[in-house]
């Protein structure tokens, strides 16, 4: 699992380390946008990351976050932030990361060599997070398209 969130960590700073750089110079994309919700309610700050099913030259890995309504918006790799993805059939993978510091309160001196610790915890279902099993799939079309998950806490 823990190799699963490095994956969607990875894959979302590329888009968006790659996104930042290219604007007016990206690739054709689609407008994406929709809300995620859980059992009818809206997920805030989940990430949200569409993996081509058919990845061929040219096609790419698209990732966004939702605000506090559930609502998201796709930045392509090397597409304009928030202007979507390229047309073609995805997986979705959608994740919540809620991290604690473990040294909160505690005090260190520089010469220990101790390296903070945190704590992660996942506040979705992990099949939500596995590329291989994330029941979720989306495709994206010519022109403006509105894609909702809604989740459950009892998948499957």
């Amino acid at each position: 699992m823990f190799r699963t969130f490095m994956f969607i960590g990875t894959v979302l700073l590329i888009l968006l380390s790659n996104g930042c750089g290219s604007q007016g110079k990206g690739l054709k994309v689609e407008y994406v946008e929709g809300i995620i919700t859980l059992d009818s309610e809206p997920v805030s700050n989940a990430s949200i990351t569409f993996i081509p099913i058919t990845e061929t030259e040219g096609t790419e890995a698209a990732g966004g976050y939702s605000n506090d309504k559930g609502v998201y918006k796709l930045t392509s790799g090397n597409g304009d932030p928030e202007k979507g993805a390229l047309q073609g059939e995805y997986r979705v993978l959608i994740s919540k990361i809620k991290s604690e510091d473990l040294t909160k309160g505690m005090e260190y001196g520089i010469s220990t060599g101790y390296q903070p610790t945190f704590k992660q915890t996942q506040l979705l279902p992990t099949i939500y997070q596995d590329r291989d099993k994330s029941p979720l799939k989306a495709t994206v079309k010519k022109g403006k398209n509105k894609i909702d998950f809604q989740l459950t806490q009892n998948p499957l």
